[in-house]
């Protein structure tokens, strides 16, 4: 990657695409870490190294963040509670101005996308994935597997129930323990409380009652 044509071409292309000063900076200074790390492909970045160095609060960088994936100029993937990994997408190759997108150019459906779980919930539930939930998502495909939790997160979204939450309670759904339901949906568990005890019936007008064997 080389670090000038980098930059053109950054400039060049915000002129059909403009960007808030904020995720301007926030691309500078993932360039500026990356040059660091000798242009590595992938590279790691701390929410706390970024907000340092553009001396704004967390929300912001995640908010810009996201700016930058949806714009197409950077890819993202959270690691939990560790540091998320970074990867720049080249514009060397636009150093020029940028011509107009040709009227033939097929565009890209999003459901065409290879989808993990983190992506599809950055883009179906709303907002940015927070470390919290990060960690949740993990857990859920050790315990279900990627395929799993894509199919369940999609009914979320069909079902208007977009939250980590509910998307727990299906793949953790309880499994009730001991007898079957009858036709009403009530559990029998073991005899009933009759069952093999003697009945008794009142002989009217004696006060009595009568045990039939």
């Amino acid at each position: 990657m080389n670090y000038l044509k980098e930059i053109n071409g950054f400039m060049r292309w915000l002129e059909t695409s403009p960007l808030k000063p904020t995720t301007q900076a926030l691309w500078l200074q993932l360039m500026d870490i990356n040059n660091g790390c000798s242009w590595r492909e992938w590279f790691t970045v701390s929410n706390t190294t970024l907000v340092a160095r553009l001396n704004v609060s967390e929300k912001t960088v995640l908010e810009h963040r996201k700016i930058l994936v949806e714009a197409g100029r950077i890819e993202y993937i959270p690691q939990g509670k560790k540091a998320g990994r970074y990867r720049i997408i080249s514009l060397e190759n636009v150093a020029s101005p940028v011509p107009e997108k040709p009227k033939e150019e097929k565009p890209t459906r999003q459901e065409d996308k290879p989808m993990n779980p983190f992506v599809f919930f950055e883009s179906h539930f709303g907002g940015t994935l927070s470390p919290i939930n990060a960690e949740k998502i993990n857990q859920m495909i050790d315990d279900h597997g990627e395929t799993r939790v894509i199919e369940v997160m999609k009914e979320a979204v069909e079902k208007n129930k977009k939250s980590i939450g509910w998307v727990s309670a299906v793949l953790y759904r309880p499994i009730k323990k001991g007898g079957k339901q009858d036709a009403k949906g009530n559990t029998r568990r073991g005899v009933r409380k009759n069952e093999g005890q003697s009945k008794v019936t009142p002989i009217f007008g004696t006060g009595r009652l009568k045990r039939n064997v």
